[in-house]
């Protein structure tokens, strides 16, 4: 609204003599109220130390999405369906170049992987998807934590928070010490939940860009 070029000179509210005033009152008013809108976050998406602990207790959560990868030489996208109930999880995966279908099932004790045409075989941990499958270092144990928009407990980050109180960035190093450089520029109200949609990770020449289409939370975990 241009308030200056209203044609109050013809007005029958106001006098010209008695709207200077009132406009230059109107006038404060209003930058206060577009003060307080820029400045004050979104009620829907305000995070604190009692909301991330409630993530962190999210007992059942689905998601289906897609993980960019990009290095010096490399480029793929591999498409993801995460399951976790409790301490368990189901992970699907199916990729473009090569990777075919791959499913990984386990619990805090070790996983299971079953690649298309291979005989299946454990490992001790989700770190195995990335040295058995991807070929490279890739940080899935953590990535539990990261999805969330968590740090992963146990080793010292980095976390800094937007104004909203969504975290914006985290920088952690994954189990063999290599640093990881989170971004986090999207999110979503699930049913009461504030979780990610968009995550970019870059360790070295590695940028992985995880973009999460659904999340499922159970009905339990809403409150």
């Amino acid at each position: 609204m241009n308030i200056s070029a209203a044609p109050w000179s013809g007005s029958l509210l106001l006098p010209p003599s008695d709207f200077r005033p009132a406009r230059t009152c109107l006038i404060l008013v209003l930058a206060l109220c577009l003060g307080a809108c820029a400045s004050s976050p979104r009620p829907d998406l305000v995070a604190d130390a009692a909301y991330q602990q409630q993530v962190l207790q999210m007992e059942y959560w689905y998601l289906r999405g897609r993980l960019n990868i990009r290095s010096n030489n490399y480029s793929d996208t591999i498409n993801i369906n995460w399951l976790q109930d409790t301490g368990a999880f189901e992970i699907n995966l199916s990729g473009a170049l090569g990777l075919g279908a791959v499913r990984i099932t386990g619990d805090t004790g070790g996983v299971m992987i079953e690649k298309a045409g291979k005989e299946p075989f454990t490992a001790p941990s989700l770190e195995a998807i990335g040295t058995n499958i991807l070929g490279y270092a890739f940080p899935a144990s953590e990535l539990l934590y990261w999805i969330r928009g968590l740090p992963a407990p146990g080793r010292i980050a980095d976390v800094n928070y937007n104004e909203s109180g969504l975290v914006a960035t985290i920088s952690q190093p994954d189990a063999t010490g290599k640093r990881w450089e989170l971004q986090f520029d999207r999110f979503d109200n699930i049913a009461g939940h504030i979780l990610p949609r968009r995550i970019s990770l870059e360790q070295s020449s590695y940028r992985l860009t995880l973009l999460v289409s659904d999340w499922e939370l159970d009905a339990g975990d809403a409150g």
